[in-house]
């Protein structure tokens, strides 16, 4: 009888064991199936190289199994991930040579985000294209050709890209309740030009879609040009970033419905899933820097074939990259 008694407790603890194994497994399912759905609406761009050849070189970045390069920032063993934030407004084709270039820095140690924005008027050599104006290389060849500029100009690795049509952002920004902006009289004057609704002053502002896309499309307010513009944007970028922190997990998805179809990617599923896993649970509490390239001091203004230019001194904005973003 004591035998019997010793031997049920074997088994006893064994049905436990499965039960919560059934239920992890189940919750995993569900996640998975949730992943799916959600990450299924984006626009997969077919990668150069096969989808087993990118997805592990992923892992192994994310899993610092290697030495880091000496001359790239980024890429395997260096402790961050590099997405490229593409955005252009496809109303016209000249801005299919793309309006704004963002880096997205992913501090994997700290769990910090670096904001960059590249100045779309920086003359450089772009690969089997000759010298032009960087965003060029978005209209020549597409993220491929933009990330090889960015690679040979400076030294960046870039995991994955992000190609967003602007002019469908504002929805988004409507979804989340509008975001707070510190505006200056002047931005608040232009935007109220725009709506006609003159309801915006000086000071902090909550915008809706509209408001915020006409604020990070100005441009001609003062001599600073896309200098001024591209502050702009990191601030929009910012102030939705920190919105993200205060939503439900309920609305964090109705967002994401919306927002994802306006997205396209070199990224596959494999690769979005490991980001996610990593970053969404540490982004609450992350810390934002932000910074443009080219960096005060490391670039001069010139003329070339008619063109108003920015000419950056490519070693001093590589330093500068590198400081910024591997510390």
């Amino acid at each position: 009888m004591k035998r019997k008694q010793h031997d049920s407790f074997p088994r006893f603890l064994m049905k436990l064991l499965c039960l919560m194994l059934a239920i992890v497994l189940a919750v995993l399912a569900g996640a998975t199936a949730l992943f799916r759905q959600v990450l299924g609406k984006l626009h997969y761009t077919q990668p150069t190289a096969s989808f087993g050849t990118r997805l592990g070189a992923f892992v192994t970045n994310l899993g610092d199994k290697a030495l880091p390069s000496a001359d790239l920032i980024g890429g395997t063993g260096s402790g961050i991930v590099n997405l490229l934030l593409v955005g252009s407004d496809q109303r016209d084709a000249e801005s299919a040579r793309s309006d704004t270039m963002l880096l997205v820095t992913y501090h994997r140690k700290t769990g910090n985000i670096t904001l960059t924005s590249f100045l779309r008027d920086m003359y450089l050599p772009i690969p089997g294209h000759g010298s032009n104006r960087i965003n060029a290389a978005y209209y020549e060849g597409g993220t491929e050709l933009l990330d090889e500029t960015l690679k040979e100009n400076f030294g960046l690795h870039i995991d994955g890209n992000l190609e967003v049509d602007f002019s469908s952002f504002s929805e988004i920004i409507d979804l989340l309740g509008g975001v707070e902006i510190e505006l200056r009289a002047d931005e608040a004057e232009e935007i109220n030009s725009h709506t006609g609704w003159n309801n915006l002053t000086e000071g902090k502002q909550n915008l809706t879609g509209w408001e915020a896309l006409i604020y990070a499309r100005i441009r001609k307010l003062d001599d600073n040009g896309d200098f001024s513009r591209t502050s702009r944007q990191r601030k929009l970028l910012e102030a939705l970033l920190d919105r993200y922190r205060s939503i439900s997990w309920r609305e964090l998805l109705k967002v994401m419905d919306a927002l994802l179809p306006l997205i396209s990617t070199d990224l596959n599923y494999g690769q979005l899933v490991l980001l996610a896993m990593e970053i969404l649970p540490k982004l609450p509490g992350s810390e934002i820097a932000s910074q443009r390239i080219p960096a005060d001091g490391a670039f001069r203004d010139e003329k070339v074939d008619g063109m108003a230019v920015l000419v950056p001194d490519l070693q001093a904005n590589r330093e500068t990259l590198r400081k910024s973003l591997l510390g």
